[in-house]
């Protein structure tokens, strides 16, 4: 696979300091005018169209880093409503919820030109996911349950050993606790 090169045009060699003022320009939306002025106030001569084509790029990437940011603020929302939720959850919810949304918004003409075969590609490895992910909680639980039995089976060794009575007391309430939940009270 080709790796796409990074586009390096006059605006992105300037000096950072000038750089970082025709970003924060383009964001407050100044004219590229106002910026062609400014850049040449500073001793760099370019055109209107050079500003035009940086701005686009310099634009479409900031859009992006805000939709991650909207993203990654959703997930910390998710989680934080939710404190046992996992982040790797969160993040399937939301692949979720966005695939679902782009289905939904396709109208007859777009289902007729999505191929088949990529959207049940897309949906099986949305699918794989999440099942790996319940594999994988399925294992921690497990392996979480078994240091727990291990624990308990050393502490109630222990405790016969060095405190019969006490460990008595502790059997007897178990068997009582146990009799009172399959009674159901």
């Amino acid at each position: 696979m080709a790796r796409k090169r990074r586009i390096v045009g006059s605006i992105d060699k300037l000096k950072p300091e000038l750089k970082d003022t025709v970003d924060q320009m383009l964001i407050s939306g100044e004219s590229y005018r106002e910026i062609v002025k400014y850049l040449s106030e500073n001793g760099e001569q370019l055109s209107q169209a050079s500003v035009c084509r940086y701005a686009k790029r310099f634009l479409a990437n900031a859009e992006q880093l805000r939709i991650a940011q909207e993203n990654f603020r959703m997930i910390l929302t998710e989680t934080e409503r939710y404190p046992d939720l996992d982040p790797a959850e969160a993040i399937l919810r939301l692949a979720s919820q966005k695939v679902y949304d782009a289905v939904a918004a396709l109208d007859d003409e777009q289902w007729q030109s999505v191929k088949a075969n990529d959207l049940i590609s897309q949906a099986t490895a949305l699918a794989r996911a999440v099942a790996y992910k319940k594999g994988v909680d399925m294992k921690t639980k497990n392996d979480e349950e078994i240091a727990l039995e291990a624990n308990q089976s050393l502490l109630y060794d222990t405790l016969k050993k060095e405190n019969p009575k006490l460990y008595a007391d502790l059997q007897a309430e178990i068997m009582r606790l146990k009799k009172k939940a399959k009674d159901g009270n």
